[in-house]
């Protein structure tokens, strides 16, 4: 190995095909490199529809089980897992069952971006700049149709936001709570602003923000919101606010099981 020890660092992240989104995986990657350059950093997706996708494109991304054994095959001893997700719903299951099948490996998980309420006023905080004065803004989240338990992070970050905000709404793309409910506000609002502003609370700007929020269909979100001037703000992937919290996150995490990074 040539780096200082045996530990290892995973950026797991659900998976894009857009070859914007994996412009800003390669980005994140080269940001936790600059900062961790003691640790053998390395991805892999939990999405096994999108890992498959990218083999027919000859591009080869592991899954979180794979990438562990490759770990282990090459001496690693210690691995530090950074899911690079918005709350700890389906997919940070699978990443903590993953940890657990291989009890060789000493490893630690780090907190998704939102996991309780300090995060939430961190996420706030970071998104600031993005939010502009006098229009009102969409926030959208993915929030998950079958289990509603794992949308609770989003509506506590939404209640606190909008209660700072009063021209913000949190909707999500799957699921009724909130559900796109509050795209009827938006609308109302944007008839008066006659603009309305997107914040899409998602690591890339894949098929979720360019076809769901920002297509031309009747059921896009711009369509339903209808208003003259529409603008989007970047994915929290761009922005680095919003990576320092993930950092944060796995600095923690590693403090109390490595006894620091």
């Amino acid at each position: 190995m040539t780096h200082l020890s045996n530990r290892a660092l995973a950026l797991v992240f659900f998976g894009t095909t857009a070859d914007a989104g994996l412009k800003v995986y390669d980005r994140i990657e080269e940001q936790m490199a600059a900062r961790y350059p003691q640790l053998l950093i390395k991805r892999a997706f939990t999405s096994r529809v999108v890992i498959r996708r990218l083999q027919e494109r000859g591009i080869t991304v592991p899954d979180l089980p794979q990438l562990l054994a490759s770990f282990r095959q090459q001496g690693v001893s210690e691995v530090a897992v950074l899911p690079f997700l918005i709350v700890p719903g389906q997919e940070y299951g699978k990443i903590t069952a993953a940890l657990a099948a291989e009890p060789a490996l000493k490893s630690v998980c780090a907190a998704p971006l939102l996991n309780n309420e300090a995060d939430c006023e961190e996420v706030i905080t970071a998104l600031k700049s993005e939010i502009p004065a006098d229009i009102p803004t969409v926030i959208g989240c993915h929030g998950n149709k079958l289990y509603d338990h794992f949308n609770k992070e989003i509506r506590q970050f939404a209640a606190m936001i909008e209660a700072r905000y009063p021209l913000v709404m949190v909707a999500t793309i799957e699921g009724d709570n909130p559900g796109t409910t509050p795209l009827g506000r938006a609308r109302e609002l944007a008839s008066t602003a006659g603009a309305v502003h997107f914040i899409p609370l998602m690591l890339v700007a894949g098929d979720h923000v360019m076809n769901d929020m920002l297509g031309d269909e009747e059921d896009s979100w711009k369509t339903l919101v209808g208003a003259a001037s529409v603008s989007c703000s970047q994915p929290v992937g761009m922005n680095d606010r919003v990576l320092d919290i993930y950092c944060q996150h796995l600095e923690a995490a590693m403090q109390t099981s490595f006894g620091g990074v």
